[in-house]
């Protein structure tokens, strides 16, 4: 990405809730499929129901930046993102400054920032609402895709394809997606929806001490009263 594009992307996060470098927010959703009789116990997710769980990562306006839609639902997010090639990238330098923004499911990194679990004092619990207030904008994404396309979530039933199929319309529905955005075509969000904010997040065990220093460093530059 040009550092132009790059700037404006960060600029358009920071001006959600004051939260620097972010550039994009990543999180995992699932999409509910009746799965192959032999491998029925790989698809049953967490939540009680088969699917595939996909990887997505967004910018601030909701546009899908990166997809992985090729795991089957009893597998963990961080799993999938530590086999993504986004992940690849990111270890090698590629975002710069910036840092994506996830939820505790993750290991803090150096380019990935995640939400202090017991917040000491009020910078910290600044930092915890801040990245609250921003990391948000995936959820919607996904509800914006979801109403846009119900065949995705789990209200509008399982998809009744073979898992390689469902991947693909999952995919496709991401590329629609982004651009019925980028003409305009407006969507609300559709109050039926399966909740993703509902999610029991387990945290995430692994600690990487760049990763800590340098959110340690975010909270002292930017949520620190002087």
């Amino acid at each position: 990405m040009d550092p132009a594009n790059l700037a404006k992307m960060k600029s358009d996060f920071y001006s959600i809730a004051q939260m620097p470098n972010v550039i994009g927010a990543i999180d995992c959703t699932h999409v509910a499929l009746i799965p192959p009789a032999d491998k029925e116990r790989f698809y049953y997710n967490r939540k009680g129901f088969h699917s595939i769980n996909v990887q997505v990562v967004c910018d601030a306006s909701c546009r899908i930046l990166d997809v992985v839609s090729k795991f089957p639902g009893s597998t963990h997010d961080s799993f999938i993102f530590r086999n993504s090639h986004l992940h690849e990238r990111l270890q090698s330098g590629e975002a710069g400054s910036g840092w994506l923004l996830g939820d505790s499911g993750y290991s803090v990194k150096p380019w990935l920032i995640t939400p202090l679990l017991n917040p000491q004092n009020e910078s910290e619990e600044n930092f915890n609402s801040s990245h609250k207030a921003t990391r948000c904008i995936i959820e919607r994404t996904f509800g914006i895709l979801k109403s846009r396309f119900r065949c995705l979530d789990k209200t509008g039933g399982a998809l009744m394809y073979k898992p390689e199929k469902v991947c693909q319309i999952i995919f496709c529905c991401c590329i629609l997606h982004n651009f019925a955005l980028l003409h305009k075509e407006n969507m609300e969000i559709a109050q039926d929806l399966t909740p993703q904010s509902e999610d029991v997040i387990e945290p995430n065990s692994e600690i990487n001490q760049e990763g800590v220093l340098i959110r340690r460093q975010l909270i002292r530059d930017f949520f620190t009263d002087a």
